[in-house]
């Protein structure tokens, strides 16, 4: 979704859908983030799918791949079958989670600038 780059009109009445920003300059707007629907709309293109969407999805799969961690919640009776059912499957889901942490880590979304803090 985020690749596709999709761009939705922020207009109710609009809702216009484009994957190809339109370039025109109006006043202080950034190009391309006109309607292109401009003279029956007033409203900006906005991504559908954001950085920040991409980056949370990527998290998610870093969670919920995250065997040690869901080992470690579980009841002391119910972790030992756990244990011998992943067995198999185990090595699959780590490299997975592995990949899965390696491109979220690159992500520069997460990363925090602190001279954008300081005041």
């Amino acid at each position: 979704m985020y690749y596709k780059g999709i761009m939705v009109c922020d207009d109710e009445s609009c809702k216009h859908t484009t994957r190809s920003p339109n370039f025109r300059l109006l006043g202080e707007r950034e190009r391309g983030t006109v309607c292109p629907n401009y003279p029956n709309c007033n409203g900006t293109l906005l991504r559908k799918y954001t950085e920040a969407d991409l980056y949370k999805q990527l998290s998610y799969f870093c969670h919920i791949l995250d065997t040690q961690y869901s080992l470690e919640k579980m009841d002391v009776g119910m972790k030992i079958q756990v244990e011998k059912a992943m067995a198999k499957i185990r090595p699959a889901v780590e490299s997975a989670a592995a990949i899965t942490r390696s491109i979220r880590d690159r992500c520069a979304y997460g990363w925090l600038q602190l001279t954008d803090i300081a005041i």
